[in-house]
C-alpha cells in the first residue's frame, strides 16, 4: 500500500496545532498510541526514548553498524553527503548488508545486520524522512544492544515524532511532511 499524498496534504490542512487534532466537517479525530499498537505493530509499553542527540554521528554509525560513513564524501549518486544532520542515506548502507550473512558470522556482525534491518524498518514506517533516503541514526542508541529494543515504548516515540511533524507541516511555509505517514492514511 503506498502513501496517497492527495489525502495526507487534505488531512494536514485539517490538522489543528491547539488540540492535535484533524478537524473535519462533522467530527474531530486523533491518532492514538492504541492505533499504532493495533495498526502498526509499535510497542507501546516501556521506557521512554530519551537520550542525548549530541553525538558524533559517524562513530555511532561505526561502533553500531560496523561501517565507518565517510566524512564529507558525497553520495554517488545525488551529489550529497551519506550523513545528513541525524540521518544517513539508507542507498549508502543498503550495499553493505546486501546479501545472506555467513555461516561462520560472529555475533557482533550478526547484530549489525539486525540493527541494520530494524533501523531501515524503523525509518520506513514509524519513523519516515520526507526524502525516504534517510533514516535517523539517533535511533541506534537504542539499538545497543540489540536485546534492548523491546524495552523502549517505539509507539510513543513514534507519535510523538509524527505530531511534531504534523504541526511543522500545518505551518504555511512547510512544504513536505515526516513520520509515520501510512497511519495517518489508515
Amino acid at each position: 500500500m503506498e502513501v496517497d499524498h492527495t489525502l495526507i496534504t487534505t488531512l494536514v490542512e485539517r490538522w489543528r496545532l491547539e488540540t492535535h487534532t484533524f478537524h473535519l466537517p462533522h467530527i474531530e479525530m486523533v491518532i492514538t498510541l492504541q492505533d499504532i499498537e493495533v495498526m502498526l505493530g509499535g510497542p507501546i509499553d516501556g521506557l521512554p526514548m530519551i537520550r542525548s542527540v549530541k553525538l558524533d554521528w559517524f562513530r555511532l554509525c561505526h561502533d553500531l553498524l560496523g561501517h565507518r560513513s565517510p566524512d564529507a564524501i558525497p553520495h554517488p549518486h545525488k551529489n550529497k553527503s551519506i550523513l545528513a544532520g541525524a540521518g544517513i542515506r539508507v542507498s549508502w548502507l543498503k550495499p553493505l548488508f546486501r546479501g545472506p550473512l555467513a555461516a561462520d558470522a560472529t555475533d557482533e556482525v550478526v547484530q549489525q545486520h539486525a540493527r541494520y534491518h530494524i533501523l531501515v524498518w524503523f525509518g520506513s514506517i514509524l519513523f519516515m524522512d520526507k526524502s525516504a533516503d534517510l533514516v535517523l541514526v539517533m535511533l541506534l542508541q537504542f539499538l545497543n544492544p540489540i536485546s534492548d529494543t523491546r524495552r523502549y515504548s517505539w509507539g510513543s516515540g513514534a507519535l510523538a515524532w509524527l505530531y511534531r511533524h504534523l504541526c511543522k507541516a500545518s505551518e504555511m511555509k512547510a512544504m513536505q511532511i515526516r513520520g509515520a505517514l501510512m497511519l495517518v492514511q489508515l
